[in-house]
């Protein structure tokens, strides 16, 4: 066998996770190199195809979980302030497309009431949702 069907095999497998970024193939790129380098030692074909498969399959099971963690660790969660409460800063007023809340560290949101209703400022609220930097507010419950 060709010792260039094992590097068209990592060119493949290359091409593949660039498409995917899934951190699956990388590893038959890994197990391919590897028998590429067993079949530059002459070794049988059978045993390069055991190689290929040993070699990706434990990379894929040990060294997989290490990258998709390190790859991850960067992601956060955007806190939400849904649930929160809030006090109404500036009168809400659906028709009128105006109102502020501030919630309890401070910040001064945009803000809509979530039944139409309009709320006057002073009163508590509680978030219900958020559509960007608008929260859905309505009255606390006494």
């Amino acid at each position: 066998m060709s010792p260039f069907v094992w590097l068209i095999v990592a060119a493949v497998m290359a091409v593949v996770e660039i498409a995917s970024l899934s951190l699956i193939t990388m590893w038959f790129v890994v197990g391919a190199l590897a028998a590429f380098a067993a079949n530059l030692c002459a070794v049988d074909p059978f045993v390069q195809i055991a190689v290929f498969l040993a070699v990706s399959v434990l990379c894929l099971v040990v060294l997989r979980p290490v990258f998709v963690k390190y790859r991850d660790r960067g992601k956060l969660e955007e806190p939400t302030v849904v649930g929160q409460e809030a006090v109404v800063r500036e009168a809400v007023d659906n028709d009128r497309f105006v109102g502020r809340v501030e919630t309890a560290d401070h910040m001064t949101w945009a803000a809509r009431s979530a039944d139409g209703m309009p709320i006057p400022a002073g009163e508590n609220v509680v978030v219900v949702g958020q559509e960007s930097v608008k929260l859905i507010v309505e009255r606390k419950p006494s």
